[in-house]
């Protein structure tokens, strides 16, 4: 039973794999799974939840990700500071890293799409602009696999900001203009204000305990 349970989450969550067995390696080594494997799979994975109308996305983010997360704390025995750690990393690798990859096909092959979705303008050059904002902080969660600690800390802080502020943005539009469009008052609202809230808890934990660690 146990071991079903963990095909299947290591199935819905491919990362899961992946950081357990680098945990410890050096940068780059075992660059082949992650970019060749579980990234197009958690593609897969993904579209196939944004399938599930409301709680799709929210389902794979912020239970299936923990989840995987609370798995690799049990397998490798982690406890205390270190287990906020893995979560944080679980978190920045999926949602920051593989998220912004999702950030910029939709915001670049999909910009019209998105834009009316959300209630805005189409064909507006800051999508681009986005897009490639979203590349770039996608890139960067994914090198967490291997670069961990001040980049993870740095990840989490910058991506937060723009979560609340984006979250910000979208409760005005909707005051101001009567927008509630699925894109703007709908799930990504929901994102933009539970998860930078979750992973700046979890950043606090991790420097509390380093803290009292050094008293």
């Amino acid at each position: 039973m146990q071991a079903a349970i963990l095909r299947t989450l290591d199935f819905l969550v491919p990362f899961g794999p992946q950081l357990r067995k680098l945990e410890d390696e050096r940068l780059f080594v075992g660059w082949q799974g992650v970019f060749l494997f579980a990234l197009p799979h958690t593609f897969f994975i993904f579209w196939l939840f944004s399938f599930i109308p409301l709680v799709g996305v929210l389902l794979y983010i912020l239970v299936l990700v923990p989840l995987s997360a609370l798995l690799h704390t049990r397998l490798k025995k982690i406890a205390g500071r270190e287990q906020y750690a893995i979560y944080l990393q679980y978190f920045v690798v999926i949602v920051i890293g593989f998220g912004g990859l999702w950030g910029f096909i939709g915001h670049t092959f999909l910009a019209n799409t998105v834009a009316l979705d959300i209630g805005w303008p189409v064909g507006s050059p800051f999508q681009m602009e986005l897009a490639f904002y979203h590349l770039g902080l996608g890139i960067a969660g994914l090198l967490a696999v291997w670069l961990r600690g001040h980049m993870i800390t740095a990840l989490v802080i910058s991506k937060s900001i723009f979560w609340y502020g984006a979250a910000f943005v979208h409760v005005r539009d909707a005051l101001l203009h009567a927008n509630y469009s699925p894109l703007n008052v709908g799930v990504p609202l929901v994102v933009d204000t539970v998860l930078p809230t979750v992973l700046l808890g979890l950043l606090i934990q991790v420097y509390m305990s380093d803290i009292k660690s050094k008293q």
